[in-house]
C-alpha cells in the first residue's frame, strides 16, 4: 500500500508544479499584470558589447531573478521598469526598461555595460 501511494505521488507531483506557474495576462494594465508576465516568461540576456551569446534568465516568485551567471531581487517599478538589486557589488541596481509589446527590454547592468533581452 505505501508503495502505491508513493507512486501516485510521483505522477502527482509534476502536475502540481505546472500548477504554479503563472499565466501569461491578456493584457498589461497593472504592475501585478506586469509581475505576473514576468514570472510566466523566460528571457534572453545578451551582453551587446561583450558579444557574447544569449543567456537565458527567469524571474521566480520569491522575487529574484536568476541569470546562469548571477542571482538578484527584483522590484517592478512601474508598467515598463523593473530595477535588480545585487548585494555587495560596488553598483548594485541595474534597470530594465521594457518596450510597448513587453517582447524586449534594454539595460544598463551593474558594470555599466549595455545589456539587451527579448522574450523567449
Amino acid at each position: 500500500m505505501k508503495r502505491l501511494h508513493f507512486l501516485c505521488l510521483l505522477a502527482i507531483a509534476p502536475l502540481a508544479l505546472l500548477a504554479d506557474k503563472p499565466e501569461v495576462p491578456s493584457r498589461v494594465g497593472t504592475t501585478e499584470h506586469f509581475r505576473q508576465l514576468l514570472l510566466a516568461t523566460k528571457w534572453a540576456w545578451q551582453n551587446v558589447q561583450a558579444g557574447v551569446p544569449d543567456r537565458e534568465c527567469v524571474f521566480m516568485e520569491d522575487g529574484t531573478f536568476r541569470h546562469p551567471n548571477f542571482t538578484a531581487k527584483f522590484k517592478v517599478k512601474d508598467l515598463h521598469t523593473v530595477e535588480l538589486h545585487r548585494q555587495g557589488e560596488k553598483k548594485g541596481k541595474a534597470v530594465l526598461t521594457f518596450n510597448e509589446s513587453y517582447s524586449a527590454f534594454e539595460a544598463i547592468d551593474f558594470n555599466d555595460k549595455r545589456i539587451t533581452g527579448k522574450r523567449l
